[in-house]
């Protein structure tokens, strides 16, 4: 690797937002996954986290590259499976809270905070759950906030890679990380 090409990353490893945690909770499809790696890698993210409960996990973060388009070597993952934790969720958010995370569970839920209504907090982990079930009740209710993107359609939700483009634009937006370039 030449100099300029280590010197580009450096750059942008410190750049890298350090106060968000993605916390994908039994995420089936592995295209999925990819595809919310690569919106995270996209907006800044550097660390994502992978539950896996009820599912036995079937990929691996860093073999995620066809929907991620090689973004997940630029991340850093920690992985919370039934092979190492008794209960995965409760221990990826007791971790969490120790390093004082703020957990956000996005839910659909019209009693939960709309996202154009919502605030971020400085440090926060933002979970996502399961295409078919979404969050387990434990994530939800170990929640210090619960946030829903509004639907005007027909519809009722969106995909989860969808919602995570979405919530993580919010989020670099809201805290005004986008610099206009002329």
């Amino acid at each position: 690797m030449n100099q300029e090409r280590q010197k580009k990353i450096e750059a942008i490893y410190q750049k890298r937002q350090k106060n968000i945690i993605v916390v994908l909770e039994d995420i089936k499809d592995s295209g999925n996954a990819g595809a919310i790696v690569r919106s995270c890698e996209a907006f800044g993210v550097l660390y994502v986290y992978f539950i896996f409960n009820k599912l036995k996990q079937t990929y691996k973060p860093e073999e995620l590259k066809s929907t991620s388009s090689g973004s997940s070597k630029w991340l850093e993952y920690k992985i919370f499976d039934s092979k190492n934790f008794p209960n995965p969720t409760l221990a990826c958010i007791e971790e969490l809270k120790q390093n004082n995370f703020k957990i956000i569970a996005t839910v659909i839920d019209e009693g939960a905070t709309k996202i154009y209504d919502f605030k971020w907090p400085d440090k926060l982990a933002l979970f996502f759950g399961n295409e078919a079930n979404g969050l387990s009740e434990e994530a939800i209710k170990l929640a210090d906030y619960k946030i829903y993107i509004p639907m005007y359609g027909m519809v009722q939700s969106l995909n989860v890679s969808v919602s995570a483009g979405i919530f993580l634009y919010d989020y670099i937006f809201k805290k005004g990380r986008f610099k206009i370039q002329s």
